[in-house]
């Protein structure tokens, strides 16, 4: 580097008009801070903290490193084909998401979303690899429910938010299926064996779901294959709540005289 380069590139810098501030550290960015295309609201020191999954190692769950559960002696199918994920959950991914799900910052949503859009057509591009899998591969969109004490508390379901974002890639519509018949403490904290006891019995269908998923299906002529639903939740675990609510789905499905395959996106695994 030149000694021009040293003394005249701070300064293009310094003159260089601001565009805001980083989203999740807030540091302004300035004109051209990213570099990254379509995530021009965090700053590029941000942007490096994502470690997106972009070679899944375990076929079924997404996850990036060798997988405890699926290869669980004695575990049995589960209830959707397979689940992707967008990113690593790592410690700032974690901040992530705890500023957007817990501290209010709901400005993060947005980003989030566009990150799930991202996976969302990485994932298409893999079933149309792996199974010459349509364009648009998905008849519907649908999430993980929050129970209502925790609407309460935050305001929002940050599952919805994440599958309207996976559902511009998907080129489906988002339809509200499920609800929780009763409160769980946070899945977080508890080890897989009191998750599988916690979630016992806890989801439902929502008491119209049924009626317009049958309008829906016959609007969209769907009898003769089976119907393909993306499930969308923000963090993989253990696979417990997403396995739970596919089986609901699935009867769901057969209540009305259809199959369905389970897909699952989420934004982060751990």
């Amino acid at each position: 580097m030149s000694w021009k380069d040293i003394l005249i590139t701070p300064v293009h810098q310094w003159l260089a008009p601001s565009v805001g501030s980083c989203l999740t550290c807030g540091k302004m960015i300035r004109a051209g801070g990213c570099g990254v295309k379509g995530f021009s609201q965090i700053c590029t020191a941000c942007y490096k903290l994502i470690h997106w999954i972009t070679a899944p190692r375990c076929p079924v769950c997404g996850r990036a490193v060798g997988c405890p559960d699926c290869s669980r002696a004695g575990q049995g199918a589960r209830n959707f084909l397979m689940n992707r994920s967008a990113v690593q959950y790592n410690a700032a991914m974690r901040e992530w998401l705890a500023q957007y799900k817990f501290r209010g910052n709901e400005s993060l949503g947005p980003l989030l979303a566009q990150m799930m859009n991202y996976a969302m057509r990485a994932m298409v591009e893999e079933l149309r690899v792996k199974s010459a899998a349509p364009k648009h591969p998905f008849d519907i969109v649908t999430f993980v429910p929050v129970s209502e004490e925790r609407m309460l508390e935050r305001g929002f379901n940050q599952s919805r938010t994440l599958a309207h974002g996976a559902a511009r890639g998907a080129r489906a519509p988002v339809l509200d299926m499920l609800r929780r018949s009763r409160h769980t403490e946070k899945q977080s904290s508890r080890n897989r064996r009191q998750r599988l006891m916690d979630l016992n019995g806890v989801f439902e269908p929502l008491p119209d779901s049924v009626g317009k998923l049958e309008e829906y299906l016959l609007s969209k002529h769907l009898a003769q294959r089976p119907v393909r639903l993306l499930l969308i939740d923000d963090v993989y675990t253990t696979g417990s709540t997403l396995d739970t609510c596919a089986s609901v789905l699935h009867n769901i499905f057969r209540d009305l005289g259809h199959l369905a395959e389970i897909y699952c996106l989420t934004w982060a695994r751990s």
